[in-house]
């Protein structure tokens, strides 16, 4: 057993160690995922048309669209589309704290935007449908107009257009819109941290680790190097 330089003598203890988890990702629930429609196949018919919403309503007013239903004549037919654009990201609603799972967010890459699709084209029906009012005169759907021209009415997708959002579409299916903030920084990259005692210190990007959810810098600390560990959230490109 030591002792000190006084001759008492002491009994040397372990430390515990305690290993955080880090927290499971939490993806968008099923229900609420934005919708990529069918462009091609029994849906070519459906004739396109831009329409702008109220803030922050894009995808709610996506989702009333696709269930609405027609009355009259038509009545109980679904002839609408809808699609918005999105991009998406993880975030974590705490900084720097690996026990708060990241959540899959989505955002619009065009805002109080959405493309509405009309089986045949828009109709005194279907306008009636898209025009319905709530007890405060405003719209259920959350829209506020169609573009178009005042001597033409609501204008059709061109060729142009409808190249541009099938493309959209097929990307966001195969992933190639899901973004992280890291995602196109590559190794030996000069790179910022944003959190913990290293925040605004640039060094270099080595790797990402634990499946993707931490960042690893290089940094040179009073001459010394080091190799920090982030969430890779907190890490971003240096300008």
């Amino acid at each position: 057993m030591p002792s000190s330089r006084n001759g008492r003598a002491f009994d040397a203890k372990a430390t515990p160690q305690h290993n955080a988890k880090i927290a499971l990702d939490k993806p968008i629930e099923e229900g609420r995922r934005n919708v990529v429609p069918n462009f091609g196949g029994d849906r070519s018919i459906l004739r396109w048309y831009i329409a702008t919403t109220a803030p922050s309503r894009e995808l709610s007013a996506a989702a009333s669209i696709r269930g609405t239903m027609l009355s009259g004549d038509r009545a109980g037919e679904t002839p609408f589309a809808a699609y918005v654009p999105c991009e998406f990201f993880w975030r974590r609603s705490v900084r720097s704290n690996l026990r708060v799972p990241r959540r899959e967010r989505q955002f619009p890459i065009l805002r109080h935007y959405l493309f509405l699709g009309v089986m045949g084209g828009l109709c005194d029906d279907t306008l009636a449908a898209l025009r319905q009012r709530d007890g405060e005169d405003r719209n259920v759907h959350g829209l506020i107009g169609i573009l178009g021209s005042q001597t033409r009415g609501p204008l059709q997708l061109n060729r142009i257009g409808m190249r541009w959002l099938r493309d959209q579409g097929a990307d966001e299916v195969a992933g190639r819109t899901n973004r992280t903030p890291i995602g196109a920084i590559s190794p030996g990259e000069a790179v910022r941290a944003t959190s913990g005692p290293f925040a605004g210190f640039i060094g270099q990007f080595v790797s990402s680790a634990d499946g993707g959810t931490v960042g690893v810098i290089s940094l040179t600390v009073m001459g010394s190097a080091c190799d920090i560990r982030l969430p890779i959230e907190d890490v971003e490109r240096a300008a």
